[in-house]
């Protein structure tokens, strides 16, 4: 059986190397990591895949979407990626919660009349990134106001936040971060 997986952090860019060739760069808390286009390339399949939804995206899930794009390694990238904890793999999911906070990319563009229970959130002027039912909306909406998700859940009353979460993270509308120490 494999494990679930999530990926931490948030995307700031490809930056230059002094010794060479660019790399991309995840932040986590207040640390920068540097990460090479391959890992990167893990990290971004750890997200999982629009069409999966909602549902459980585990590490071999990652490895056979890495084979499939030809990144060679991807398990000891995995790896990498968890010792950085740009990718976390929750045995406890209450101490997952309480550890990661959500973080939101995008603004709302709202819903229609024709359809009320759907919500865009994208860049105005460019687009909708994605259309949200209710439930994962009102994650989106308020998740990132509470200091970790187990917070989050008990604000939405919803025990479907990881599943919440997994819908987000695959359509790029949030990301995750380590929660701040009390």
């Amino acid at each position: 059986m494999s494990t679930t997986i999530f990926p931490v952090g948030h995307y700031t860019g490809l930056r230059a190397a002094a010794d060479g060739p660019p790399q991309h760069s995840v932040r986590i808390g207040w640390q920068q990591h540097r990460l090479e286009e391959d890992v990167f390339g893990t990290w971004v399949l750890a997200h999982g895949l629009r069409e999966t939804g909602r549902d459980k995206w585990t590490e071999a899930d990652v490895l056979g979407q890495a084979e499939q794009a030809g990144i060679a390694g991807a398990a000891g990238h995995l790896q990498q990626l968890a010792g950085l904890g740009l990718a976390a793999s929750p045995d406890d999911g209450e101490q997952f919660a309480r550890g990661h906070r959500l973080g939101i990319m995008f603004v709302g563009l709202g819903n229609s009349p024709e359809r009320p229970d759907e919500f865009a959130v994208g860049l105005p002027g460019l687009g909708t990134a994605a259309v949200l039912d209710t439930r994962s909306y009102e994650l989106w909406q308020w998740g990132s106001i509470a200091p970790t998700l187990w917070d989050a859940g008990e604000l939405l009353s919803a025990p479907e936040v990881l599943g919440d979460l997994r819908y987000l993270l695959a359509n790029g509308c949030a990301y995750l971060d380590v929660a701040a120490a009390t």
